[in-house]
């Protein structure tokens, strides 16, 4: 985990989930969030606890897919910006001391808030041979939409069929749509139409 913070130039203390390998096994998952604990739980700062999940009590273990699984996870959550529950968690370890590792597993649907700060996340996945992996998500940049910087005085809307009988009735569907709701943008209806759709023997 620290080294692939380091190869990622990321302070522990910025990564606030991680989707953990998490087999529900009395030996194994301790040794896991002792280690969470160590590495992200221990640079939190106070009073935020740290967030650890795993996709397997959802689906069960999906042996060689169980990585990506919790990579598409990840990815999810940070595109919706929540962390899905963990489900069927009962009683969590005492084998571990959660407030001084200071972890939790969100048993709810969580809002994932950083304030300013982008939502990064790690991922890890541990083999049966003892190979372990351990990789860090950070979500994409905030797309915006940009602004139209042309208003054609004329639209030209192009249809094409391979049939002439076919090229009729996409024209009628088009006049019908464009006369049921007059608030559509005519330039990207024939943007669409003219960019968007194969081209045929038969236009008008």
């Amino acid at each position: 985990m620290r080294e692939a913070l380091a190869r990622a130039g990321v302070a522990a203390g910025d990564v606030s989930y991680v989707e953990a390998h998490g087999t529900g096994t009395a030996l194994g998952d301790p040794i896991e969030l002792q280690g969470l604990g160590a590495v992200y739980g221990s640079a939190q700062p106070k009073p935020r606890t740290f967030l650890v999940g795993s996709l397997k009590t959802n689906m069960g273990h999906l042996e060689a897919a169980a990585g990506i699984a919790g990579l598409i996870k990840t990815v999810l959550a940070l595109e919706h910006r929540q962390i899905p529950p963990h489900l069927h968690l009962r009683q969590p370890t005492s084998r571990v001391n959660w407030s001084a590792l200071r972890l939790d597993v969100p048993r709810a649907l969580t809002e994932w808030n950083t304030g300013e700060k982008s939502r990064i996340a790690g991922v890890s996945s541990f083999g049966f041979s003892g190979t372990n992996a351990h990789v860090l998500v950070e979500e994409a940049p905030a797309q915006t939409q940009a602004a139209r910087d042309t208003a054609w005085p004329v639209q030209v809307l192009t249809a094409s069929a391979k049939k002439p009988g076919a090229l009729a009735k996409i024209v009628a569907s088009y006049r019908k749509e464009l006369e049921q709701h007059p608030e559509t943008d005519l330039q990207d209806v024939c943007f669409t139409a003219n960019t968007g759709r194969s081209h045929f023997a038969h236009r008008a």
